[in-house]
């Protein structure tokens, strides 16, 4: 199965991925798909940050601090190139500033744009993360929200090691530090990542690294105790492992 297949990635889509345990794979391996389904105007992007991609022949980059300036170079450069990579600037830490999430609403209204897939969470490369007050960063007109989880942090204590922000973690479950993160605690957390999803956004969560030594195992419990908990917003899982291979398949409700 494709991720557009597993996503339910229509036409003109603007994909926000949130949460940890692989969001910036994901990033890349939708750009690399969309665009090799013959999809032009596929724009990658953050309303975080993210380290500065190698240059690839997978996407064009840009950087500018003014929304003007980054409308019209993309506008010419639409014809060229099936995906494009754009911030606001090249940060000391070797990342790059995103763009403020009002304008991935302006960007999505120009011709010629099909999909706008953006980062909008950091976590510090752990598998597990928590949201500070304001936190995600999510624009509004976001249709397809994916949280990611990374497995290998199920069964892992409660620490900053596994969970990125893990005092926030630890107050919003109302669990101690050193707790182990559970399908039950994991689900919950989740929950606190989507509660500033867009009303009319679809939320599916994304359990990756099921390859790891009973993965497997482990994801389908997670993903059963996600759809329980989220009847009503959550009707889909997906299950992957996206290193190297973007091979991923669905439990649905």
């Amino acid at each position: 199965m494709t991720l557009a297949e597993a996503f339910s990635i229509g036409a003109r889509e603007v994909v926000s991925l949130v949460g940890a345990g692989g969001k910036t794979t994901l990033l890349y391996a939708l750009a690399r798909e969309l665009s090799a389904s013959l999809r032009p105007g596929v724009i990658l992007t953050t309303t975080t940050k993210i380290l500065e991609p190698e240059p690839s022949r997978l996407f064009l980059q840009h950087l500018s601090p003014e929304l003007s300036a980054l409308k019209k170079w993309t506008a010419e450069q639409l014809s060229r190139y099936r995906c494009l990579l754009l911030a606001r600037e090249r940060l000391p830490d070797a990342k790059l500033a995103g763009v403020p999430s009002e304008w991935v609403d302006e960007l999505f209204r120009m011709d010629g744009v099909s999909a706008i897939v953006t980062e909008a969470d950091g976590a510090a490369g752990r598998p597990l993360k928590a949201p500070r007050k304001g936190e995600p960063v999510i624009p509004a007109n976001t249709t397809l929200l994916v949280a990611v989880i990374g497995i290998e942090g199920m069964g892992r204590p409660l620490a900053e090691e596994t969970v990125f922000r893990s005092a926030i973690a630890s107050r919003l479950l109302n669990l101690p530090i050193g707790s182990t993160m559970t399908a039950e605690a994991i689900a919950r957390l989740l929950g606190e990542l989507i509660k500033g999803s867009p009303a009319g956004s679809r939320v599916i969560p994304l359990i990756n690294k099921v390859d790891l030594p009973g993965g497997r195992e482990k994801a389908e419990e997670l993903a059963r105790r996600i759809l329980s908990l989220f009847p009503q917003r959550i009707g889909r899982v997906v299950l992957g492992r996206l290193r190297h291979t973007s091979a991923v398949e669905v439990i649905d409700a």
